[in-house]
């Protein structure tokens, strides 16, 4: 039996109108990686709304230390560990990958609170990221999206056993030294 700590890092597909996705990029690179103490995994998710929960249930995600969701965010031009994930799904300009909507918010898992936080140390890993010389800010918002969905289900089936994040990033993000970075700083934890 492995005395090693268990870290998944999951990724996304194309879509919409993005025909790569950064995040898909970063858990090739992530895969690839040898980490002292860690034993890595990558998962490549689907965007597709209806598809997350039972996935996400699937990975049995509080067997893990450590959970690292991440996702592109287009329109943001810097790498953003995320602090909150929304109990909240709104989408009405953007459809998934199977071509549904959310016109109307609608809670995720209505019994739970509107929010959870990230159980990752998110503020040390901005910090880490900047002395990398990457661009990094810290973020209080995953979006109403299927990031956010992730996030909040991952939170919520990881039973606070383990710790847990959101990474955003910008579509230019140099994958390879993102990927290395954050295998140092899981030396780190």
């Amino acid at each position: 039996m492995s005395s090693k700590k268990r870290i998944l890092l999951t990724g996304y597909g194309a879509f919409h109108t993005h025909d790569e996705n950064p995040s898909e990029k970063l858990c090739e690179a992530f895969s690839g990686l040898e980490v002292e103490g860690w034993e890595v995994e990558t998962k490549v998710l689907p965007v597709i709304f209806s598809q997350i929960p039972d996935l996400l249930a699937d990975l049995e995600l509080g067997s893990y230390d450590a959970v690292l969701f991440t996702g592109l965010a287009a329109s943001r031009e810097e790498i953003m560990p995320e602090k909150i994930a929304l109990n909240w799904l709104y989408s009405p300009d953007r459809a998934d990958n199977a071509g549904v909507k959310y016109h109307e918010g609608e809670a995720l898992i209505p019994e739970l609170p509107l929010a959870q936080m990230a159980t990752f140390p998110v503020e040390e890993l901005t910090e880490f990221l900047k002395e990398e010389g990457m661009n990094a800010r810290l973020s209080f918002s995953a979006g109403t999206y299927i990031c956010n969905q992730t996030f909040f289900y991952g939170l919520s089936y990881s039973l606070g056993q383990n710790k847990c994040a959101f990474l955003h990033m910008p579509k230019d993000v140099d994958v390879k030294k993102l990927a290395d970075a954050l295998g140092r700083f899981l030396v780190r934890l």
